[in-house]
């Protein structure tokens, strides 16, 4: 009884090694299904929703959407018109965002972070008195998504541009 047990142990163990167990191969390489990950705006913010497979399962992941925005800001007066081009502001900074996710049995994370352009205050941009700040638009680029615990990543070609239809 002894010698069959551990022949079928043997033989276990012998298949696990050539053949390896679904938890190490789920594992083995980390990186997004690029037609599940996806990139859309919602008024001035953009979404990113994402799905990334090969984790190890129960994996907590950081995932981090970056971004260059170029946003613009002008003075509107009381009569709504914009009355000077230096009350006109367009700034280029780095955005980001991050969330935690964790991996599912079979080593996948679905999320969507969504990013936002910086406000005017955080620009430093303000307006004369009798003026009222106005978000004109903004130009996501160079957008990336990156798991910053696995290192799989993954960029977004192209831009993404909003226009506020009610600004001046």
């Amino acid at each position: 009884m002894y010698k069959r047990f551990f022949a079928i142990l043997a033989a276990v163990i012998t298949a696990l090694f050539l053949f390896g167990s679904p938890a190490t191969a789920a594992s083995g390489n980390p990186h997004f299904i690029k037609n599940a990950t996806s990139a859309t705006l919602s008024g001035p913010n953009l979404k990113v929703s994402f799905k990334e497979v090969g984790l190890p399962s129960g994996s907590t992941e950081t995932v981090t959407i970056t971004a260059t925005a170029t946003t613009t800001y002008e003075c509107v007066n009381n009569g709504g018109k914009n009355p000077s081009a230096s009350n006109k502001t367009t700034t280029q900074t780095d955005v980001s965002t991050s969330g935690t996710f964790t991996a599912d049995r079979s080593g996948n994370i679905t999320g969507t972070l969504t990013l936002t352009p910086p406000t005017a205050s955080e620009l430093g941009f303000t307006c004369p008195p009798g003026q009222t700040v106005t978000f004109v638009s903004v130009v996501y680029s160079n957008v990336v998504i990156t798991d910053t615990t696995s290192g799989a990543s993954t960029s977004f070609p192209g831009t993404f541009t909003y226009t506020d239809p009610t600004a001046p």
